[in-house]
């Protein structure tokens, strides 16, 4: 075989790889570097990551503020004790007669009775059970408004998973465009390689110029260059997405080839359909302004005297004459008549923020809408680049093979088919980002939708 002929065989074993983006990975997968799938990655994003663990603590704390509401039903028990020395004596001045007067025995006591407790160690202590009565109406309500709020909890940990979920597919979609440049790159450099030791060694013999070997090693320098950077960019990838999945950063792994083109014949009336029924923002806007009702409701009934059943003890240590215990059962009734408006500016407030809780839904709903719409126009924008972007790739393939045969027929400079040995590897990168923005749109577009 002549030098011509094995340096145009090696340059076609770089420029034309047997199978496109579409169907597979230049090279297979290390055995170091395990295959992670597209779904195997959303399942550990979803289950590990830590922005999704915020939220779902959120919704857990919005359960136990429920279960704190519904516990003021419940009677209210209550003892304080205050044990210490008394300051000053304690006295007591008990006039004459202040007991009767009794024709037998007169006045009684018969002159002023004064009873001292001296300054010395006493304790006070209260106990009381209440239960609500007229106020259960107003802890009904508050247990309403915090279980909306639990509510909003839970769409924010659904709009936490589906904003994770999103960020997982565009990443595993570009990190997909970046491994392809890599394989491709490496195979780049490999050929490149071997070309400018063969080429170096026929211009020795006068077989080829100084110009071609000059060219060759351009073209291997800047590849070494394109693989370094191509390298880095995907180490960086693979870091964000590994966070995004909540493991360890290092962690080394393989990802799939990117698939065809979804024929899925969305409709931007139907995505904006699916995403009012499914956005999150949308539901907790509308809980919200439901909340907000709640809260106003709540203080209307701030005008609702207090009335309670009670039962209530006093107990009275090292004092003289205080009874020791006293004991009462009864129904305790709170109200304060004069507020200075206190309630009903709170009412007022309370009814402005139910219109603003409802102006935000309608805002919520349009700006939901918009951005469907832009999601949509770009997914749509994406689909009709894959095949512009294939068809170029086609075209320089093809190029490339006509090129070649020149060059075999010695009707072509080398130069020439390295120029199209290098437009078609770089077409075939712009087709591996065509179909990587497409996928990386159709993410974004289902999670506007209100999809996991």
């Amino acid at each position: 075989m002549t030098a011509r002929r094995f340096l145009l065989c090696l340059l076609m074993s770089a420029a034309c790889p047997a199978t496109l983006l579409a169907q597979g990975p230049a090279t297979p997968p290390l055995p170091d570097e395990p295959l992670l799938t597209l779904e195997a990655a959303l399942s550990l994003a979803l289950d590990n990551n830590r922005q999704v663990k915020i939220a779902a603590l959120e919704e857990q704390k919005s359960e136990h503020q429920v279960n704190v509401v519904r516990s003021k039903r419940l009677p209210q028990f209550r003892v304080d004790a205050l044990a210490g020395s008394l300051l000053q004596p304690f006295d007591f001045t008990f006039p004459a007669g202040s007991f009767g007067t009794y024709p037998e025995t007169g006045p009684i006591p018969s002159t002023d009775a004064k009873i001292r407790t001296d300054a010395q160690f006493t304790s006070f202590i209260t106990a009381s059970v209440d239960q609500p009565l007229t106020q259960l109406y107003e802890i009904n309500l508050g247990v309403k408004a915090t279980e909306l709020g639990r509510e909003i909890a839970r769409e924010g940990l659904r709009a936490e998973r589906q904003k994770v979920a999103a960020k997982v597919r565009s990443g595993y979609f570009d990190l997909v465009a970046s491994q392809a440049a890599v394989d491709a790159l490496r195979e780049t450099v490999k050929t490149l390689t071997e070309v400018q030791r063969v080429t170096v060694e026929h211009l020795a013999q006068q077989a080829v110029l100084r110009g071609d070997v000059l060219e060759v090693e351009a073209r291997l320098l800047r590849s070494r260059y394109d693989l370094s950077a191509a390298e880095n960019r995907l180490a960086t990838q693979r870091e964000v997405l590994n966070d995004l999945l909540g493991r360890d950063l290092e962690a080394r792994f393989r990802v799939e080839p990117i698939p065809a083109l979804d024929a899925s014949g969305l409709t931007l009336d139907l995505v904006r359909q699916r995403a009012s029924e499914s956005r999150p923002e949308l539901r907790q806007a509308e809980l919200r302004a439901r909340q907000a009702d709640y809260e106003r409701r709540i203080a209307k009934a701030d005008y609702i005297p207090d009335v309670s059943l009670s039962v209530r003890y006093m107990g009275f240590y090292n004092y003289e004459v205080l009874p020791s215990n006293v004991a009462v059962a009864g129904v305790f009734v709170s109200w304060e008549p004069f507020d200075w408006k206190r309630r009903s500016n709170k009412v007022a407030e309370r009814t402005r923020a139910v219109e603003q809780a409802r102006s935000g839904a309608q805002q919520a709903r349009s700006q939901v809408a918009i951005e469907v719409g832009a999601k949509y126009r770009s997914w749509s924008e994406a689909a009709l680049l894959v095949p512009a972007a294939r068809t170029g790739y086609e075209a320089a393939r093809e190029q490339l093979r006509v090129t070649t045969n020149r060059y075999k027929d010695e009707a072509a400079l080398l130069k020439d088919l390295l120029q199209a040995q290098a437009r078609s590897s770089e077409t075939q990168f712009q087709y591996q980002q065509a179909l990587s923005s497409y996928w990386g749109a159709m993410a974004e577009l289902r999670r506007a939708m209100g999809d996991e």
